[in-house]
């Protein structure tokens, strides 16, 4: 089960937004990344919009994935009590294929991390996770190998 990844408590690793994401033990050139944010981290900051908000916390609810997550990371940002993620979120959008932790969510409400406006746009249009349509995406969007690692 090479899909397999496992993170048990370590440090977030950083990418640079829209930067290609090597995280995972599976190959998909389509994947780039959205906030990997560290304690090292620049990145911008501002108001987020509401209904990206809410549609952001519908995909993260359940998110797809092409592999198991073993453990969780934390918030490097936060001072005290950092906010745990396991997760990672998927979004096909125009040949790319977003991937995002689930402590996105965090970042954007704790930390006002402003993601980049074509992940914004990303998730307004992702259809909902597990869908027939989203498989779909994922598939037109570069990731047969993502899809081939799930049904494996």
């Amino acid at each position: 089960m090479d899909y397999i990844y496992t993170l048990l408590g370590a440090e977030m690793t950083e990418y640079a937004d829209l930067t290609k994401c090597s995280y995972f033990s599976f190959e998909c050139e389509a994947l780039l990344a959205v906030g990997w944010l560290s304690a090292n981290s620049q990145y911008e900051t501002g108001d987020s919009d509401p209904a990206f908000f809410a549609r952001l916390l519908e995909l993260a609810r359940s998110p797809w994935e092409p592999g198991v997550c073993m453990g969780y990371h934390e918030c490097e940002l936060c001072q005290f009590q950092p906010a745990m993620g396991k997760s990672n979120i998927f979004v096909p959008y125009q040949g790319s294929i977003y991937v995002a932790p689930e402590l996105i969510v965090h970042y954007i409400a704790a930390h006002r991390y402003k993601p980049p406006q074509v992940f914004v746009d990303a998730v307004m249009t992702c259809p909902e996770m597990n869908s027939m349509d989203y498989k779909k995406a994922l598939l037109a969007n570069g990731g047969r190998s993502l899809v081939s690692k799930r049904n494996a």
